[in-house]
């Protein structure tokens, strides 16, 4: 007797369909999974930089692990400081200009860089002696504009060749166990290693402070009071981290005597302090010490004629995170509002290129005010911080800016904006 086939229903059909579409659908984003991180394409990015004390100078080296993913790179050169450019590959210098187009596979870029610089006070912003020196890095290794093939991505490390004797050396960005340093900036795809760097017979300082790295260092022999700096960041650091939040995982704190330029510089991750300087002024009860860790967390500058937010964003700080760590008595901050008034007594505008001395306590009173006239009209709910917060998402920044976001936090005019000094 001869059986009957027995057709499947068509739930069964049903079944079959799904169960192929899935598969199919699966099978797509596996392809597409594939392709995607088949065509990403990772790139490491050797810096080294040699230091010669013989020759007040450093040898940098720019080693690209695979120079095809690299269209060309096209550096900003400082002629009185980068010199004897060589590559492998094409390269053209055009004044201040090197445009570089380097070979398949590995491809290497040096030069020379002169260390020390000397300002026209006659005081260095950086220097090297037989035994140390303090440089950064943003003058050893020239601004670079890219132009790489689609989804390159980009591994940066800073190796350094030290002299006989020299035991140390310390940069703003994270140390790895075989010595060299990783250079991560996640605002730019290609890193360059900037900010404050010292080498040499220097003594370093460090402690995790919440969790951020602490280094301070300076030169064997050095009046520089390390612990104190170390102590004083300490004291300071939780009401740093409450007002900016955002915060770099290392710091780098530098610093020497004369013929050491006498006060702060910050550079990214970094900061130069002159050994002698007291960590808070007699007179405005600021510090020079935070002014320039202000700039080092927010990043902050000016548009034109607007350098004075940064400044006295800057200045505010420094006198304004000392009084609410408890460091200030009452009567204290209102010395020292009393000294910058008496100070910028003949301001009319704070508008102007550079903000400087008088300007900049003229622009402090005016954030004391503003963050005054914002917690009141906010009933406490916003302050100053949440302004600067936002200041900082866009770096730079401009007058306009700044009565924009002060005005979405109100829902209205602030008056102290209003102010012929912002005219």
């Amino acid at each position: 007797m001869t059986k009957v086939p027995v057709l499947p229903n068509k739930k069964c059909y049903k079944r079959v369909r799904i169960h192929i579409v899935c598969l199919f659908v699966v099978c797509i984003a596996f392809i597409l999974a594939e392709s995607a991180s088949g065509s990403e394409q990772t790139c490491g990015v050797d810096y080294t930089i040699a230091l010669h004390p013989d020759r007040d100078s450093a040898t940098v080296s720019i080693c690209l692990e695979n120079g095809a993913l690299f269209n060309r790179l096209d550096f900003h050169l400082k002629p009185d400081q980068q010199s004897d450019l060589h590559a492998d590959g094409k390269l053209r210098i055009d004044g201040d200009r090197a445009i570089w187009e380097p070979p398949e596979g590995q491809a290497v870029l040096s030069l020379t860089a002169k260390l020390t610089h000397q300002r026209k006070s006659g005081k260095y912003d950086a220097r090297m002696t037989p035994d140390w020196a303090i440089f950064r890095g943003d003058d050893m290794i020239p601004a670079v504009k890219v132009r790489t093939v689609k989804d390159a991505t980009f591994l940066a490390k800073l190796h350094f060749v030290l002299p006989p004797g020299w035991t140390n050396v310390d940069t703003g960005w994270p140390r790895e166990p075989d010595g060299s340093f990783t250079i991560d900036n996640p605002r730019r795809r290609f890193d360059r290693p900037v900010g404050w760097m010292i080498a040499g017979k220097v003594g370093t300082r460090r402690e995790i402070i919440g969790s951020t790295e602490i280094c301070v260092g300076a030169p064997v022999g050095s009046t520089m009071h390390r612990m104190d700096i170390l102590t004083f960041i300490n004291f300071i650091w939780r009401d740093v981290v409450r007002t900016f939040e955002k915060i770099p995982g290392k710091l780098l704190l530098v610093g020497a005597n004369d013929p050491m330029w006498r006060g702060g510089l910050s550079s990214p991750n970094s900061l130069f302090l002159h050994a002698d300087l007291p960590l808070i002024s007699e007179n405005t009860a600021s510090s020079t010490l935070i002014h320039e860790l202000t700039h080092v967390i927010t990043r902050i500058r000016g548009e034109l004629n607007d350098d004075w937010i940064a400044e006295g964003l800057a200045e505010y700080y420094s006198i304004e995170l000392i009084y609410r760590a408890g460091g200030m008595s009452e009567a204290r901050y209102q010395k020292a509002r009393n000294w910058l008034a008496l100070r910028s007594h003949d301001v009319t505008t704070l508008r102007v290129v550079n903000s400087k001395g008088p300007v900049t306590a003229r622009a402090v009173i005016l954030f004391q005010d503003l963050d005054k006239e914002i917690r009141r009209l906010t009933k406490e709910k916003y302050n100053i911080d949440d302004v600067t917060r936002k200041l900082m998402k866009q770096r730079k920044v401009s007058l306009d800016d700044l009565r924009r976001i002060s005005e979405q936090l109100v829902g209205g005019k602030i008056v102290v904006l209003d102010t012929p000094l912002l005219k």
